[in-house]
């Protein structure tokens, strides 16, 4: 627990933890919080809690959960599995001991998330599979603050998305996974995340499900994944040209309003030479 302190150091620094914990321990017992002595066992030469004690662990009842649930798919959930999950996921509030980088401490912090993301994955297909979008996407931008090139679920966002009726947003998940793809590894999206690009875009999602819509695309027809891959970088650079287009449009407005408000022609010019210059140091 303290790697670079001397053996006469640690000793001193358990003593003192041992100290603060017995006496906080005691003060939630005064409170009927407890029995502190019940707790934690204290001989020469180790420590343990004692696993008689009336003490609960949230890791213990986050594992627990998840040992219930894991070999279910997140669509076949039922109601009280989904309740379980839920109710773990809500006491997972931070990972474990953030500010230790012990090899132990970085492997159980690792796990523990990665079980959190599993967890709220399984929730999010079961919000789908019951229709309710709004609560899967939040399970969704959750697993994305901690692992936002998640390409699974960045694809289960569209899906989400373009059943509750916005396929515009659904569109827009698919321009931020591509950009976060090539951002953290320098790829373009997979091929099924492409394939699920263009059943949006075309509107042919409706009613099929993820899988069954990939394995009918013919993936041996030549060139059939360029091709999707050419309409999304397409429609990638129409959107990007839109708002370029926007953006030199408010820029002239601005010019404009300037001019009407007595700036002169000197300094319309100027600012026309500004975006100008603009526009070829950064591209059109």
């Amino acid at each position: 627990m303290w790697p670079e302190a001397s053996d006469s150091i640690s000793k001193k620094y358990l003593r003192q933890t041992l100290w603060q914990l017995h006496s906080t321990l005691a003060g939630r017992a005064g409170h009927g919080q407890g029995n502190a002595e019940a707790l934690l066992t204290l001989d020469p030469g180790w420590v343990r809690v004692n696993p008689k004690a009336g003490w609960w662990l949230d890791v213990a009842a986050f594992e627990e959960a998840y040992s219930l649930c894991r070999e279910t798919p997140g669509c076949d959930l039922t109601d009280p599995q989904a309740d379980i999950l839920e109710a773990a996921v809500a006491l997972y509030r931070g990972d474990l001991i953030e500010s230790w980088y012990q090899d132990w401490c970085i492997y159980e912090r690792d796990r523990l998330q990665l079980t959190y993301l599993a967890m709220l994955e399984q929730l999010m297909g079961h919000c789908e599979a019951r229709q309710l979008y709004a609560k899967g996407v939040g399970y969704g931008q959750c697993i994305l603050r901690y692992d936002p090139a998640r390409e699974s679920t960045h694809r289960q966002l569209m899906r989400l998305y373009y059943r509750a009726g916005d396929r515009t947003t659904a569109l827009r998940q698919y321009v931020r996974c591509a950009a976060v793809v090539a951002k953290h590894f320098n790829v373009h999206p997979s091929r099924e995340t492409v394939a699920l690009y263009h059943q949006v875009r075309t509107e042919r999602l409706e009613g099929i499900p993820q899988q069954t819509a990939v394995e009918r695309r013919p993936l041996e027809e030549p060139g059939s994944g360029l091709l999707l891959d050419l309409h999304a970088r397409l429609d990638h650079i129409q959107a990007s040209l839109s708002a370029l287009q926007d953006q030199v449009q408010q820029e002239l407005a601005a010019i404009s309003r300037g001019a009407k408000d007595g700036a002169g022609d000197a300094s319309t010019d100027d600012a026309r030479d500004a975006l100008t210059v603009r526009r070829m140091v950064h591209g059109p």
